[in-house]
């Protein structure tokens, strides 16, 4: 005769493969949600429009499957997720490294305050009773590092909020340095209504930042300037709002009057009108040179996303996404690497009244007497005109680096973009 536990034993192995079995229909059901929280960089509420219902945030974060002129077609979010997530992981982790991917590379490379032989370390916060204010204390520290040896470094860890009501000056004033770090802490590093201005410095990290509505001095969130060379800006978010006069605030980060070797990657940029220049005037004995954007999420933004003169500038693996009337715009010779990026509703597909061009992903639009060029490599394009395109130069860049496709760019920038992603702590 059977004993007791025999007799149970089937009755217990039905319960247990049912509970596994609703554990495993629970967690399929929450899959969706726990994806867009990563997404979004932990949640970061800017990143999402609070007003959109949960349907039409999936289908903003989530376009379908792209057409490519270059390349195969991307696949659609639902039947690339699982394809994309190692690369978009790989990525993401990639981009904490001490090394920037681009031309801040080169010229012996960019590794801000920890890169000179001894770093001065300040948490803002702990220092800010001092100077009198948070901002005060910024600028202080900045101008002191004027004068300290070329073997010392500064690092500068902001933990609170900089705004006119704590800065006595216009803007934060990186000037004349060289190896300096500026890095916000968790979500807490903010510029409110003030800028970061980089003009005659070398080896500067401007990280984890959130810099919006930057309305006072030259109404740029981040500026570099007058033979700045290594700069690199990443995984922050600039912003202003487009209700706003397209004329009230300028750029969001621009690149002016000789300064070369720059990086700007890893950055969530949205909601502005004139958003990123590289060169300021048509006089070639100003040009700036040797940019890249890479791994940036570019949203409901309308134009300059960049404009470039004579520059070298490579647009690497980036997420543009909702460009009201055009993106890339190469002016006076600039030569532009395109390549690996997922254009999503770019531009307005009208014709530009000044040069003929269909204003979308890239051309040359909105005077300047001469156009630019730019070499097409494995980008995707979704709703957005691109038909008319084709490369017009060979254009390369001297550095090594790894190309993601369009698709898994995008997961990847979805996943790693803005602030909140990186571990930054003192």
């Amino acid at each position: 005769m059977a004993s007791l536990a025999d007799r149970l034993r089937p009755r217990w192995l039905i319960l247990v493969v049912a509970g596994i079995a609703a554990v495993l229909g629970a967690a399929a059901a929450l899959a969706p949600t726990f994806a867009d929280t990563i997404a979004d960089g932990g949640g970061s509420a800017p990143r999402l429009d609070s007003s959109a219902s949960p349907a039409s945030l999936s289908s903003e974060k989530s376009p379908s499957a792209a057409a490519s002129a270059t390349a195969s077609p991307s696949p659609s979010a639902s039947e690339s997720s699982s394809a994309e997530a190692a690369p978009a992981k790989a990525a993401v982790e990639a981009a904490a490294a001490a090394t920037p991917v681009g031309y801040a590379s080169m010229n012996g490379g960019t590794a801000g305050g920890h890169g000179a032989a001894t770093a001065h370390e300040y948490v803002l916060s702990e220092v800010a009773g001092t100077y009198g204010g948070a901002g005060d204390a910024l600028y202080a520290l900045l101008d002191e590092q004027r004068d300290r040896g070329t073997d010392e470094g500064l690092v500068i860890y902001v933990d609170t909020t900089i705004s006119d009501e704590n800065l006595s000056e216009d803007a934060i004033d990186v000037k004349d340095v060289q190896h300096v770090s500026i890095l916000g802490v968790g979500t807490s590093g903010e510029l409110d209504g003030v800028g970061i201005t980089v003009t005659r410095s070398h080896d500067v990290v401007i990280r984890n930042l959130a810099i919006h509505h930057v309305d006072t001095g030259e109404k740029d969130a981040v500026s570099i300037t007058d033979h700045s060379t290594n700069i690199w800006v990443d995984h922050n978010e600039l912003y202003s709002d487009l209700a706003a006069d397209e004329d009230y605030y300028d750029g969001l980060v621009d690149v002016k009057r000789n300064s070369a070797y720059v990086t700007i990657s890893w950055n969530y940029i949205h909601d502005h009108w004139k958003t990123s220049l590289v060169g300021h005037d048509d006089e070639p004995s100003l040009a700036p040179d040797n940019i890249t954007y890479a791994f940036n999420h570019f949203r409901h933004v309308n134009t300059r996303v960049p404009l470039i003169r004579y520059a070298h500038v490579h647009v690497l693996n980036n997420y543009f996404d909702t460009i009201a009337t055009s993106a890339i715009n190469a002016r006076d010779g600039a030569q532009v690497l395109v390549e690996g990026n997922y254009f999503f509703r770019t531009g307005s597909g009208n014709v530009d009244s000044e040069t003929g061009q269909i204003q979308g992903p890239v051309g040359w639009w909105y005077g300047s007497d001469t156009g630019g060029s730019w070499n097409l490599r494995d980008n995707a394009f979704e709703e957005t005109a691109h038909e008319h395109l084709s490369s017009t130069t060979d254009f390369t860049v001297p550095y090594a680096y790894t190309a993601l496709s369009p698709g898994k760019a995008r997961a990847a920038v979805l996943s790693g973009a803005g602030t909140g992603v990186l571990n930054i702590r003192p």
